[in-house]
């Protein structure tokens, strides 16, 4: 589940520049360990940015910021580039742990994160919780597919970052992410659908006639 709703800006700021600077910097004769670090740079500021104006605490946004730092001073000392490619598995496996591990409070962690992402939809989403079995049920479900498949992303990440050549590997980030993302809403929607509250939940609202 996106942790914001930054639209285009997080294709482009997100992903799209740290790719261009990475293949520029490679090209013009950079180190992969430089150009790697240069193109950490506009998502660290761009993940500042989002937390500032959200005024908020943002556990994801904080786990991407200390990812960004710590998977930076660790390749530095060490020198090894690779150190900065499995970066985002340094996300998915924390993420994973703190998702399952949610399932042992009275609500999952999936289901806070959406409720928190979409306010106007919260209030039913309370009701549906309390008074739905099924959808109490598919959201324990849907929590557990998604800690799963964060720990499978994790996994691939480590894999790639460590038998790929490192000029491949940046390119490989987005698409494991959206792969990931897209496969998740599988069985996210299945779920629901089948509890019939799909509709109440994901569905755009109509606007209210005046």
């Amino acid at each position: 589940m996106p942790r914001t709703n930054r639209g285009p800006w997080l294709l482009i700021v997100d992903i799209g520049v740290p790719l261009a600077l990475f293949y520029g910097l490679r090209a013009l004769g950079a180190s992969d360990l430089i150009a790697l670090l240069a193109g950490i740079i506009p998502g660290l500021i761009s993940s500042g940015i989002s937390l500032v104006r959200e005024r908020r605490t943002d556990l994801v946004g904080m786990a991407v910021i200390l990812s960004m730092v710590g998977s930076s001073v660790v390749a530095v000392i060490g020198g090894d580039a690779r150190l900065l490619l499995v970066r985002n598995a340094w996300i998915s496996l924390p993420f994973a742990g703190i998702t399952l591990w949610s399932l042992r409070h009275p609500r999952p962690l999936c289901y806070t994160v959406t409720q928190a992402m979409m306010p106007r939809r919260a209030a039913v989403m309370d009701e549906l919780w309390e008074t739905n079995p099924g959808f109490r049920h598919a959201w324990k479900w849907i929590t557990i597919y998604w800690g799963i498949a964060s720990i499978a992303d994790a996994v691939i990440r480590v894999v790639l970052s460590y038998t790929l050549p490192i000029s491949i590997v940046p390119a490989t980030d987005p698409i494991i992410t959206v792969l990931t993302i897209v496969v998740l809403q599988i069985p996210t929607q299945v779920l629901l659908r089948r509890t019939g509250t799909w509709h109440q939940v994901f569905a755009p609202r109509r606007p209210t006639p005046a």
